[in-house]
């Protein structure tokens, strides 16, 4: 009985595979930390609507929004290009999330750009985000109009470095990276698979992602209590942030989390 089939040729595991060499290990790092979500607790049920409540992600990418808004040093990317490299600031806030969908055998992390993040509230952002996993193309939804377009621009380019090519002008280029990418950060959860936490490197200048949300020891006044937390991890490039700067962005964004101002709601 043969033990083993050759699966048909694809594009995408050829995008998701350059994308991938972008994450240069000698550039990144990663700060990892565990949060009390009992405030968060309490909002999403203070904002609910019916059944529905502010997602985590949506939460935590309003809270990164806010984080960069106090440190728009950390709201930049680099550009590579073959004698020299540049640094580019982003003059608006545009946070990513990274949504798994399925092509073929092969399966991947999607992105979708809530664009001016700071200016939306969480309802505004859970809406959008809502449901991107299991939207169609044939539903007409305008949210998937960049994936579309990335799909056929693999089918389409003949060649390996064709595809390289794209990318590059894509990540390079500014206003090509704003309109395909989005902006300094991503967000990434594997929360709903029952994973506690997931060290990833994405091509982004900063990567946030969060585990499951559940009920743990804490130690609250020297008494171990039972506390919902998750744990958040951050990984940088430090050509953007230095260690330093990493970890008060980190423990900015975890008191954000920790203890919600208004401007979350």
């Amino acid at each position: 009985m043969k033990q083993y089939k050759l699966l048909a040729h694809s594009r995408m595991f050829e995008l998701f595979t350059i994308f991938n060499r972008e994450n240069i290990p000698d550039c990144r790092a990663v700060a990892i930390r565990e949060i009390d979500l009992s405030q968060i607790e309490a909002l999403r049920l203070k904002l609910q609507n019916g059944n529905e409540k502010p997602s985590y992600t949506a939460l935590v990418a309003k809270a990164t929004a806010l984080t960069l808004a106090e440190m728009p040093d950390a709201n930049r990317a680099v550009a590579d290009f073959p004698l020299h490299t540049r640094v580019f600031q982003f003059l608006k806030i545009n946070v990513s999330v990274a949504v798994e969908r399925q092509d073929g055998d092969f399966g991947g992390a999607f992105v979708y750009t809530i664009y001016d993040t700071d200016q939306k509230n969480t309802a505004q952002i859970t809406k959008e985000i809502a449901g991107l996993a299991q939207a169609t193309v044939e539903s007409g939804d305008p949210r998937l109009e960049r994936w579309v377009r990335m799909q056929d621009g693999v089918r389409l380019a003949p060649f390996n470095w064709i595809l390289k090519l794209v990318i590059w002008f894509q990540k390079n280029i500014p206003s090509l990276y704003i309109a395909n990418r989005g902006g300094s950060v991503l967000i990434s959860s594997p929360s709903k698979y029952g994973v506690d936490f997931i060290v990833a490197h994405w091509p982004y200048t900063i990567g946030i992602s969060f585990g499951l949300a559940k009920e743990r020891p804490w130690v609250e006044n020297d008494q171990v209590v039972v506390r919902k937390t998750t744990t958040l991890t951050l990984a940088f490039d430090r050509r953007i942030l230095s260690g330093a700067n990493a970890a008060r962005f980190m423990n900015r964004l975890c008191e954000i989390l920790e203890n919600p101002p208004a401007a979350l709601y």
